[in-house]
């Protein structure tokens, strides 16, 4: 068993594909990198779901949001009312 083990780290050194390096560290503020948030699920006292969105993706819908509540206020301070 011990001349099948060292013939196969013998193959695999030699062919290249073992990584000897470490991967590189992932930049967490990359606007790819993928993160996903826990939230709660509205009615229930201990769901949550999971969501994964890019940093991109979580930025655009932040902005998105801030819009739509500076628009609601906005709507109310003219008199106009959102819900009729």
């Amino acid at each position: 068993m011990r001349i099948l083990n060292a013939a196969i780290a013998v193959a695999l050194l030699s062919s290249g594909t073992v990584m000897a390096e470490k991967p590189a560290k992932l930049d967490r503020s990359d606007p790819n990198a993928v993160r996903c948030k826990s939230l709660k699920v509205t009615g229930s006292l201990v769901k949550r779901e999971r969501i994964c969105r890019t940093n991109a993706e979580w930025r655009a819908s932040s902005d998105q949001e801030n819009r739509d509540a500076e628009n609601l206020i906005e709507r109310s301070r003219s008199g106009m009312n959102p819900n009729g």
